[in-house]
């Protein structure tokens, strides 16, 4: 069964080690933004309001913005498949609010600024 899982992630998902990075380096834009610790965000136990709200904006601006689905952004950011669902219609609901989506859309500009894996640098670390 597990076999079977990371099978299937693999034909989601062609590098889940970069898509944890890109999961982390959105989870520190939004850490900016809402003024959250990337650490509460990334929490799997209970958190504050703040974190929870922070934490379901981040899993939507992988969703959207990268066209990922649910379970790629599950396994990304650690939660199960409907938690990320949940969290993006959470998030597509408060977008109704001109002042939030204004803020969203600064966060997708942003998030859409994560860089491509650069192969020579990533050789780099595979040489040590």
């Amino acid at each position: 069964m597990l076999a079977q899982a990371l099978e299937d992630l693999w034909a989601i998902s062609p590098d889940p080690r970069r898509d944890r990075l890109t999961a982390a380096f959105i989870t520190h834009a939004v850490a900016l933004a809402t003024g959250v610790a990337p650490s509460d965000i990334a929490s799997t136990g209970r958190t504050s309001k703040a974190a929870a709200r922070a934490r379901q904006i981040a899993i939507y601006l992988a969703h959207v913005n990268f066209n990922w689905p649910l379970i790629r952004v599950a396994f990304a950011f650690n939660r199960d498949r409907t938690t990320c669902g949940h969290a993006c219609h959470r998030i597509e609901d408060m977008r109704e609010n001109a002042a939030f989506d204004a803020r969203m859309s600064v966060l997708e500009a942003c998030v859409k600024q994560a860089p491509e894996a650069i192969p020579e640098l990533t050789q780099l670390g595979a040489d040590r």
